[in-house]
């Protein structure tokens, strides 16, 4: 995955000369990335649950490169 948006994204905030304005903007940002990350882990989460459709946590987990254990937390939004 490309994260190069991102960091541009981050680069443009730093540029911001005004520091009430930075801090504001990146109050802004830390806000909408705490909501995307909650939306991403839904996502995943229900990936997971698709793989995990007759497959253990074990096989979920190898297909996934992560541990059972890892698997269940994702499962559970962790």
């Amino acid at each position: 995955m490309d994260t190069t948006e991102l960091t541009h994204l981050i680069d443009r905030l730093r540029d911001i000369p005004d520091p009430v304005e930075r801090t504001r903007t990146a109050a802004a940002l830390i806000d909408a990335l705490k909501d995307a990350q909650t939306r991403v882990k839904a996502v995943r989460a229900d990936a997971a649950a698709e793989l995990r459709q007759g497959r253990t946590l074990r096989q979920v987990g190898e297909l996934l490169g992560v541990s059972p254990a890892r698997v269940d937390q994702i499962l559970r939004g962790k």
